[in-house]
């Protein structure tokens, strides 16, 4: 036993509006589920476009800061700095101490020179003596401090950051290589300004909110920002990202380590950035909804009752058919679907009371055919004896000339309407051709002169019935008539390639070139057949193809060639 479905019974306009609002259901389903998986996909996009940016930043960072690091080791083992430390070191106050320490400053500049974000460059010699250089030397590192740092160092470079600015130091001390004497010369201190360097250097990326650590001490951050090393406190020295809520507000941590030095690298993005185009998309999707509940609810209410009224009105008077009243009063709805149900109604009406008188006029139409296809039959044989008696007649009276023209009459005749079939053999046509040919030279005499040049192995191609026997009945009207002198008419089969060219040529006046235009359009009429050059031309492309047909080569005063060119096809 089958289970039917509940709505089986329902009315029409019920269904209608009942899938609407599920098929409303549904898209809104599938909207929600797609919303939730491209949300999803395009977070972890972000997520994984920030990693992959921090990574790029922090590896040009790392290169620029080795660069700097080198440069501190060139400046520290530079032998025209070396020497002017020594005599520095060594020299009691003269004037060509003073002379060493401007030296001293100049090469100092050139060098600090070199990098546009190198703020300044210092030199403290053994004494204590600070020698600094640069666009800003305002921006210095506290010497207590960088000799601590560097007690234990052995001339390797240390990096720290400078209190009260947005800048970082690079120290290292300057040891004597002279001899390998390792005697300490000095200390060498690069101050970095950390939004020109970070500018600079990062240049590729819009987005620079970057913070850069080493242990306790933040190195840097942006003006604006005011983070704390807590903050950035994550129990991994490698790379990653995660969603960390710092000063009440949730950021898209991104973190990598140096692989040159103790430096990490963090970008924060604001978590509320990611998910504002996320947020609005739903918001948007559930205004839309809701619009669209509203809308298919009326318009499915509209529609279903546009549908199902005029269904309702149809079956009434169906009913009305059914009792016997075939007089129904029908109401003109749109030109759709239902409104064509109404209107073939009323067509069905309208046949159902013309019916008989319909039947009766097809009967009588089919015996007058059958009559007409009698008539059709009996007139070609009344003809063909006609002619025959003619004949016979003729040769009775001895009229020889009405003897022949009758007879080949008679076989031309029978040779066209016999053939039932499109195509016929070219020595078929041929007779035709003879045929009619024998019956102009009994009417023209000597002004009428044909040659006859073909192969015996023609004999069985295949041709359009009525393709040669037009053109040469052709040739004679328009060649003939116009000519005092006798007319040539010549008929040459020839094999081309694989094709056989008929040409038929004639010695007639010719046909002006606007002419030959109008032949081949249709637009100049045949005197002869009614069968014009453009009909055969036609026939012989239908059945063959577009590379056969007719062309015409003629020049007005100097006589017509007619080519005929059609597959070589046996039977």
């Amino acid at each position: 036993m089958s289970v039917q479905p509940f709505y089986r019974n329902f009315k029409i306009k019920n269904k209608i509006f009942s899938i609407s609002l599920l098929l409303l259901l549904i898209f809104c389903l599938i909207g929600m589920v797609t919303y939730q998986y491209f949300t999803t996909l395009y977070e972890k996009r972000i997520y994984q476009e920030s990693a992959d940016m921090l990574q790029l930043s922090s590896s040009v960072l790392d290169e620029e800061l080795n660069k700097v690091e080198n440069l501190s080791f060139q400046v520290s083992t530079d032998v025209l700095i070396q020497t002017y430390l020594q005599t520095i070191n060594e020299s009691e106050v003269s004037y060509e101490l003073y002379q060493t320490k401007t030296r001293l400053l100049g090469r100092l500049l050139d060098f600090a020179s070199t990098k546009k974000y190198i703020s300044s460059m210092q030199v403290i010699d053994a004494n204590g003596e600070k020698y600094t250089t640069g666009y800003n030397t305002s921006v210095e590192n506290d010497p207590g401090k960088i000799g601590s740092l560097l007690l234990n160092t052995k001339g390797s470079n240390v990096w720290t950051n400078i209190e009260g600015a947005n800048a970082i130091s690079s120290a290292r001390l300057i040891r004597r290589k002279e001899n390998l004497g390792l005697d300490n010369l000095g200390k060498l201190i690069i101050s970095i300004d950390m939004d020109e360097f970070v500018n600079k250097t990062l240049n590729f990326s819009p987005n620079k909110n970057f913070v850069i650590t080493s242990k306790d001490e933040i190195f840097y951050q942006r003006d604006e920002d005011k983070w704390k090393i807590s903050d950035f406190q994550i129990n991994n020295n490698g790379n990653g990202y995660m969603v960390k809520e710092i000063n009440g507000s949730d950021y898209l941590l991104t973190y990598t380590h140096s692989r040159f030095s103790d430096l990490n690298y963090y970008h924060l993005l604001p978590y509320e950035d990611i998910t504002k185009q996320t947020r609005t998309i739903k918001r948007i999707m559930i205004i839309c909804f809701l619009f669209m509940l509203t809308l298919t609810i009326w318009l499915s209410r509209r529609a279903a009752q546009n549908i199902s009224k005029p269904l309702e009105d149809l079956s009434a008077g169906m009913k009305q058919v059914e009792n016997g009243n075939f007089e129904v009063p029908t109401t003109s709805y749109h030109d759709d679907e239902v409104g064509q149900l109404h209107h073939n109604f009323r067509v069905m009406l309208n046949k159902i009371n013309e019916l008989i008188k319909e039947n009766y006029t097809k009967q009588l139409m089919i015996k007058e055919t059958e009559y007409k296809a009698l008539q059709a039959q009996i007139n070609p044989h009344f003809l063909y004896n006609t002619l025959d008696s003619i004949n016979w007649l003729a040769k009775i009276n001895q009229q020889k000339k009405i003897s022949v023209m009758a007879e080949n009459l008679g076989s031309m005749m029978r040779n066209i309407i016999s053939k039932k079939e499109a195509t016929i053999t070219v020595q078929e046509e041929m007779e035709i051709v003879r045929n009619y040919i024998t019956i102009q030279k009994y009417r023209y005499e000597d002004r009428l002169d044909f040659t006859l040049t073909t192969d015996p192995e023609f004999d069985r191609v295949q041709i359009p019935k009525l393709t040669i026997q037009p053109v040469v009945e052709n040739a004679i009207q328009h060649g003939l008539e116009e000519m005092v002198t006798a007319c040539k008419v010549d008929v040459e089969l020839r094999q081309q390639e694989e094709d056989l060219l008929i040409m038929v040529s004639d010695n007639g006046p010719g046909i002006e070139e606007d002419k030959l235009e109008g032949i081949y359009r249709g637009e100049i009429k045949s005197k002869s057949s009614g069968i014009g050059l453009k009909n055969i031309n036609e026939r012989i492309k239908m059945m063959f193809g577009e590379r056969y047909g007719l062309t015409i080569d003629s020049k007005f005063g100097q006589g017509t060639t007619v080519n005929l060119l059609i597959p070589l096809v046996t039977e």
